[in-house]
């Protein structure tokens, strides 16, 4: 029949139908919506209040005096909020410190855990290249090396990686490789630094070993 032919009960009966054939559907998709909608404001909130937490961790971990507090606002920080920039930030300044008191075990530590744990990529290569660092110090310079020879570091740490292999020859008494390095690091500085590299290269003895 003629959709303008019929009645307005036909008409509603014919909608009931349908209703009671698709309501079911309909209902479960409408629910499904709000719900996805509360979901998606639950985890922009979630992230939210755990970005504000760990950046008041982070915060009292860097204002605090005491060496306790801090260490327990970083345990916090790690336990609590592994994959937030901030644990990263505190563990970073935690081997800073380690490795100013000549603590290298403990500031490799702390450098090794943001590298294994820090979602960011920036962070995870300051760490390795640090841990490299920590290790020549702590005269394992053949750990150092291993880790400054990993190929995924981006370009624009090339030139800190460069002068760190040259530090590591150079301790090695690998003179040439050492100059090598050190030349490269000096083509692909950006900055001011390069004057110290050159200091390193000018001051490199004889061929020892190549």
């Amino acid at each position: 029949m003629a959709e303008h032919l019929k009645t307005d009960e036909e008409k509603a009966e014919e909608l009931r139908a349908w209703w009671r054939e698709n309501g079911i559907s309909v209902m479960a998709g409408v629910g499904l919506a709000i719900a996805g909608l509360f979901g998606w404001q639950y985890w922009n909130e979630h992230k939210i209040n755990t970005a504000e937490s760990a950046s008041l961790l982070y915060s009292k971990s860097q204002q605090t005096t005491s060496h306790d507090e801090a260490v327990q606002y970083m345990t916090e920080l790690q336990e609590g909020y592994p994959s937030t920039p901030y644990a990263a930030m505190a563990m970073l300044e935690s081997a800073k410190n380690y490795a100013a008191e000549g603590d290298y075990a403990n500031a490799a530590g702390s450098l090794r855990w943001v590298a294994d744990n820090t979602k960011e990529a920036e962070y995870r290569d300051i760490a390795r290249l640090r841990l490299a660092r920590v290790l020549l110090a702590d005269s394992k310079a053949d750990e150092a090396l291993a880790l400054v020879d990993q190929t995924d570091y981006p370009a624009a740490y090339e030139s800190l990686r460069e002068e760190l292999r040259g530090d590591i020859h150079a301790a090695r008494n690998e003179t040439g490789k050492a100059r090598t390095a050190y030349q490269r690091a000096i083509v692909t500085n950006s900055d001011s630094s390069s004057d110290l590299i050159q200091l390193k290269l000018d001051n490199l003895p004889e061929d020892k070993k190549a």
